[in-house]
């Protein structure tokens, strides 16, 4: 809290602007309440300040601050002082949350034309509707502080963080400033506009700096702190089913199969310079090969499971099959102590695949474990050409019937060691 109390500050200040102790506090508590809510795990308070980056200046900053201060979808909706502030905004129609007319609401209004909005619109969670809220939430909290013309240039910095859309939507924010400048007064002149995105721009890329790391396994660390945002089930760490696990993975592994790694960084006019987008692309389409291949195998693993869990009885809690997570003074039973070494690894095993697998991500998780033995003891046996193959041919276990389907994709011996260990781990199947 006091980092983010001096932060506030030190970004106001460098505006040649006054803040009075109780607006500043005010202003901290929001961010820090918005950004700790029980549906947080990457987007915390923590990644304000991985996005805030070092040397930024204070719109920047600012921006940086109230980015994801609105995530409507993991929130449950706007509550306590985000609601009594974002008033009259937006309102819940039949197709979604729809973006309430502005009426005499100068500020929305401007904010709303940054984003390139109209009132009436349904707005998706996947297509601007929380940077647009954290947008007019930071307006309204700084606007007796703030000048017309800084809060549309902090506008602009949170409308760039909406992810994956190329470079071409950045030429298309130039052009909305450009008409919001002149709309609104506000008198920023062409060098200003271009300084804007560019701002704008290396926010943006800071936002997901993740798809760059040098290292697979901490980029899939961000992944694991976003399932549970993604998917409810797996933020009650002991009782999520097996079901609700392959289904959260497979959504990761269709987007990540989905995602271009072109469209993950963003550029405008020589910022980034084009040497350094090409590295951080680069770095990102190896993360997201590797990641897509390790989610793979993963995939099959949890759809094994569930084959025989329908066989035997239907869905269960993943730790019925798998056991229980170690804890600290508690080393549980678990189904990988009953499997026997792999026979031999597979000509398209890849070791980075194998090793993400069995030795696992950098850190701990809060709902699952860090490694994946079973998956290592799968995909050792399948490599990539043996897991492609099932995720192509083989049926969702989804009913008793697909599911005795989907065990004549996988090889018999194999099968047959897995069930084995199951079999030991659940005696009420048995």
């Amino acid at each position: 809290m006091q980092r983010l109390i001096s932060t506030l500050h030190g970004a106001i200040e460098g505006l040649g602007v006054d803040i009075g102790e109780p607006d500043l506090e005010f202003c901290a508590v929001l961010i820090h309440a918005s950004m700790s809510g029980r549906g947080r795990s990457f987007h915390s308070i923590k990644h304000v300040f991985d996005v805030q980056g070092h040397g930024a200046d204070p719109l920047t900053t600012l921006a940086a601050l109230f980015h994801d201060t609105v995530y409507y979808q993991v929130d449950g909706g706007l509550s306590g002082k985000r609601a009594m502030l974002l008033d009259g905004v937006v309102r819940d129609g039949e197709s979604g949350v729809v973006l309430a007319n502005e009426g005499d609401d100068e500020l929305t209004a401007m904010v709303a034309a940054v984003f390139g909005f109209d009132g009436g619109q349904v707005l998706s969670p996947f297509g601007g509707l929380n940077e647009f809220l954290s947008a007019v939430l930071a307006g309204r909290v700084l606007s007796s502080i703030l000048s017309l013309r800084q809060l549309c240039q902090v506008a602009a910095c949170i409308e760039a963080t909406i992810p994956f859309r190329g470079k071409s939507s950045y030429d298309a924010l130039y052009e909305r400033l450009q008409g919001v400048s002149s709309t609104y007064a506000l008198a920023l002149s062409d060098e200003e506009l271009v300084a804007a995105i560019h701002r704008a721009v290396e926010l943006a890329n800071r936002d997901v700096a993740n798809f760059a790391f040098p290292e697979v396994a901490w980029f899939l660390d961000n992944t694991w702190k976003l399932l549970p945002e993604s998917n409810v089930p797996l933020r009650h760490q002991t009782t999520y089913t097996i079901f609700e696990y392959n289904s959260a993975i497979h959504k990761m592994h269709e987007f990540f199969g989905f995602l271009d790694p072109k469209v993950v960084f963003a550029s405008f006019r020589g910022v980034p310079e084009p040497a350094c987008v090409e590295h951080l692309t680069s770095r990102a389409r190896h993360n997201l090969d590797v990641g897509h291949r390790y989610l793979g195998a993963k995939k099959v693993t949890m759809s094994l499971l569930m084959a025989l869990a329908r066989l035997t009885g239907g869905d269960a809690p993943l730790a019925l099959f798998m056991g229980d997570l170690p804890e600290v003074g508690f080393t549980p039973q678990r189904l990988e102590m009953f499997l026997p070494q792999p026979k031999a690894f597979a000509a398209s095993c890849d070791p980075e695949v194998f090793a993400l697998l069995a030795v696992g991500r950098r850190s701990e998780s809060t709902f699952d474990l860090r490694n994946s033995p079973l998956s290592a003891h799968l995909y050792a046996s399948l490599g990539d050409d043996g897991v492609a193959a099932i995720l192509g041919e083989a049926p969702l276990p989804d009913d008793v019937e697909m599911s005795s389907k989907f065990l004549e994709f996988v090889p018999a011996w194999l099968c047959r060691e897995v069930a084995l260990a199951c079999a030991r781990m659940v005696d009420t199947r048995a």
